[in-house]
């Protein structure tokens, strides 16, 4: 896991302890070491999650990376699910994850400019949800253009630089 998903998921409270675990392993991974992250890397993921913070914080301070703005956090949320999107094949779960990036987009970003196309993929979605009888895409139509935007937005890659780490760890 990256440092800025992990980020926004500790700044919208729905961080585990398997996420700093994996987060851990990821920077080892990358060759980044310091003594708290080899511990925080040893926990398993039922252990206590004030104690894999204690070590998590720790390792920030050892590592010298500091928190990102949430707006950094929120775009590297977002390619993240456009990344899951490109790998996934069920329609369901497809339309999960866009309207999760239309949630962000609409909701959480300040500034979404260059994502309009979430909130049309959006209506889209409703569109079929709702059986509009002069709608004239199909599902497949409107998965390809979910598709197309997360291929899009992975290609911009909307994850401004990252923060003051200045690395994309």
């Amino acid at each position: 896991m990256e440092t800025n998903i992990l980020f926004y998921k500790i700044q919208k409270g729905t961080v585990s302890t398997e996420d700093y675990v994996n987060w851990s392993h990821n920077l080892l991974e990358k060759d980044v070491s310091s003594p708290s992250l080899n511990i925080l890397s040893s926990f398993s993921f039922d252990d206590n999650i004030f104690e894999v913070e204690l070590y998590f914080k720790r390792a920030l301070d050892e590592l010298a990376i500091k928190e990102p703005t949430f707006e950094i956090c929120a775009r590297a949320y977002i390619v993240f699910l456009a990344n899951r999107i490109i790998k996934a094949n069920d329609h369901k779960e497809i339309f999960n994850l866009a309207n999760m990036i239309f949630q962000v987009v609409a909701i959480e970003l300040d500034n979404s400019d260059g994502l309009y196309a979430w909130f049309e993929i959006s209506e889209l979605i409703d569109r079929l949800d709702y059986d509009d009888k002069s709608f004239v895409l199909n599902e497949e139509d409107v998965i390809s253009r979910i598709k197309n935007e997360a291929e899009i937005l992975i290609r911009l890659n909307i994850n401004i630089p990252y923060g003051a780490n200045g690395g994309k760890t």
